[in-house]
């Protein structure tokens, strides 16, 4: 029986490495979803949230100002689970609920200046890590990584949109 080598005399052919570069991001991406979830639990506990509403947390700093129903689409929670996060965070004086811009008839929930002042306590020594972790980087190639990001998620929103 015959068969093909993958390989030549100088090493493996472009589509073997270009596989096992694929397996490699499938690996390494699914361990750094789980570490993202440690970090974001071990964050969670020094803010004294649950991790639920951590995530709401983070998310409206990142995001800004949200409907519950963006919240809870963005988090793939009920709006009557949102209405139970948004109580909680409200009552602890990290976010307040204003009318809706730009349609009078919605809440719009936005985080406090408390609130935004807390970031720093609840990831010691996140900045200078990541700061660290991108010095070895040029410019262009900080750029590749961006541009990977962005498209990471958007492929992951249209992912967990997908039915």
């Amino acid at each position: 029986m015959d068969t093909v080598s993958t390989t030549s005399p100088t090493g493996p052919d472009e589509a073997s490495v270009r596989f096992g570069h694929y397996r490699s991001l499938q690996n390494d991406g699914q361990m750094l979803a789980v570490r993202l979830i440690k970090l974001l639990h071990r964050m969670a506990d020094r803010s004294g949230m649950n991790p639920t509403d951590f995530q709401c947390y983070t998310l409206l700093r990142v995001a800004g100002t949200m409907t519950p129903g963006e919240i809870a689409s963005s988090l793939c929670l009920s709006t009557g689970s949102v209405t139970g996060v948004i109580d909680r965070m409200e009552a602890h004086g990290l976010v307040e609920r204003t009318r809706h811009p730009e349609d009078r008839r919605k809440v719009a929930v936005r985080l406090t200046e408390s609130a935004e002042l807390r970031a720093p306590e609840t990831a010691p020594g996140m900045r200078a890590a990541m700061t660290a972790l991108h010095e070895g980087y040029t410019n262009d190639e900080l750029a590749v990584i961006v541009d990977w990001l962005g498209r990471v998620g958007r492929t992951l929103d249209g992912l967990a949109e997908a039915p």
